[in-house]
């Protein structure tokens, strides 16, 4: 009789063939090596499920599934799900990476908290920048903290004053799911994470964050989570909509906060129409929504502000450049 692993780690891939093996690598990679993955491949149209099989016959914690068609990660997350067999879910993308201690410090910090869902920070990573920096500065979360529903919400709307919590990748009790029958909403394309990890929170349960960047999420051109259509918003709002109407909330600071967010959402769903208009050469109508909507502006103005910011960057390098060459007499 096998001996069920500790983790289950569920990995939804659609065409990441290009970042897969290092992917995997670093799971191998881990000081607890007590795991299983289990890879679901969402209609991919390259070699991700040839790789996967291939690293599958070198190692038999990996398990390979795939979808006949694109479903969504929500989907493939589900299709995991159903094969669980460790104590504890991490959720990992087919594209990013985890440093070797990463579920290592998880598990022990859900033993010494008694915690049930855990989350460490992000490392956001990419080719231009292959350091990286923290998704949450230390001076925000510059400790093991808890994290409840109220704050979770807020974090995930404009303006908020704390980086955005739906990112972190859950680390879950696999006996808090299946108690719960909780699972992705497979409505959404986008934000999954973050709507599961709020109906678990609304149950009662905090996330036990740690400030730890051990999951090293990488930015690249095919990345979803930084490009929002207008469909995907309405469908984040209403998969809001549904939430609020299938929870029963007392707290006002919760309440609260799930209104700002769908405020929130509001504006991003006006914004992109704006957008749309001065795409299609309606300026004058672009304008006058605009205008009776001061929320957006700071949208509006975001790509000039980056702009500037580049171009301050470069300057200022170009001085320091200057700088040297002067020093160096030449």
């Amino acid at each position: 009789m096998s001996i069920a692993p500790e983790v289950s780690v569920v990995m939804a891939n659609r065409n990441g063939a290009r970042h897969l093996s290092a992917a995997i690598r670093s799971l191998q990679k881990q000081t607890l090596s007590s795991w299983e993955l289990l890879f679901v491949d969402d209609g991919s149209q390259d070699e991700s499920v040839a790789l996967a099989q291939a690293l599958a016959r070198e190692d038999p914690r990996i398990r390979v599934f795939a979808q006949d068609r694109n479903r969504g990660p929500a989907a493939a997350r589900n299709h995991a799900l159903g094969w669980v067999s460790g104590r504890w879910v991490a959720i990992f993308d087919s594209d990013d990476l985890m440093l070797p201690d990463r579920l290592g410090t998880l598990h022990e910090h859900a033993r010494v908290a008694g915690a049930r869902i855990l989350a460490d920070n992000l490392l956001l990573f990419s080719d231009a920048q292959p350091t990286g920096r923290p998704w949450l500065d230390s001076r925000l979360a510059p400790r093991p903290r808890w994290i409840g529903l109220a704050e979770f919400v807020d974090s995930n709307r404009l303006y908020s004053r704390m980086p955005d919590l739906g990112y972190l990748k859950p680390f879950v009790s696999a006996e808090l799911l299946r108690e719960s029958g909780l699972r992705y909403d497979e409505a959404l394309q986008i934000g999954e994470d973050y709507d599961l990890m709020a109906r678990l929170l609304a149950r009662g349960e905090r996330l036990r964050f740690i400030p730890a960047p051990l999951y090293l999420y990488r930015r690249h051109a095919q990345s979803t989570s930084w490009r929002l259509s207008g469909a995907q918003i309405r469908a984040l709002i209403e998969s809001h909509d549904r939430f609020v109407a299938g929870t029963r909330l007392w707290n006002g600071g919760e309440l609260r906060a799930l209104a700002r967010r769908r405020r929130s959402l509001q504006s991003m769903l006006l914004y992109d129409s704006v957008i749309a208009m001065l795409k299609a050469g309606e300026y004058g109508r672009a304008f006058a929504e605009s205008i009776a909507a001061p929320q957006i502006w700071p949208l509006l103005t975001r790509p000039l502000r980056a702009r500037f910011a580049r171009v301050c960057r470069s300057g200022r390098h170009r001085q320091a450049v200057l700088g040297d060459v002067q020093a160096s007499g030449a």
